[in-house]
């Protein structure tokens, strides 16, 4: 019985040190080429109610009946029953936002960078993992879950924006 316990403790331990190897910091980036100008594509951005159009994170897993904040209808905060953004800042370059969801907190960075008809427009979701072994494990496939549905929404922002000429 006490190389059982003994062994179990031994083992606990040696899978906590190797899960202590993994970062705690993981971003998921994608970017894309728009052409269209810098200020056209911030503009979609920033107004979080244009998400429902192009932004398949946005759509993942909701019911898709949007209940906005406050019963208005709010350009910088959805509250859907599965997810919460918050707009927190936009400058004329990145656009920061925070997103709610089980429970969990992660940034979306959108940064633009452009000149005359060109844009290019880079994605980035950051998550800071708890040290939980089982977190950590999970944080492994964010990019595999996450990085098409990102894909997928940037390629939709710039099929709009395009056609909208």
């Amino acid at each position: 019985m006490k190389l059982v316990i003994g062994s179990l403790v031994i083992f606990s331990i040696v899978i906590l040190f190797l899960f202590a190897l993994f970062p705690a910091d993981i971003s998921v980036t994608r970017l894309v080429h728009i052409n269209r100008p810098r200020t056209e594509v911030r503009k979609k951005i920033v107004d979080l109610r244009e998400w429902n159009s192009w932004n398949f994170l946005y759509e993942f897993g909701s019911n898709k009946s949007i209940s906005y904040a406050k019963g208005t209808i709010d350009s910088s905060h959805i509250h859907e029953v599965y997810v919460e953004i918050d707009l927190l800042k936009a400058t004329s370059d990145s656009v920061l936002t925070i997103w709610r969801h089980d429970g969990k907190f992660f940034n979306g960075n959108f940064i633009l960078n452009g000149v005359g008809e060109q844009t290019t427009l880079v994605w980035i979701l950051q998550f800071h993992i708890k040290w939980y072994p089982w977190e950590k494990l999970a944080s492994m496939f964010y990019d595999k879950q996450l990085g098409p549905m990102m894909e997928k929404s940037l390629i939709n922002l710039r099929n709009e924006l395009e056609a909208g000429r």
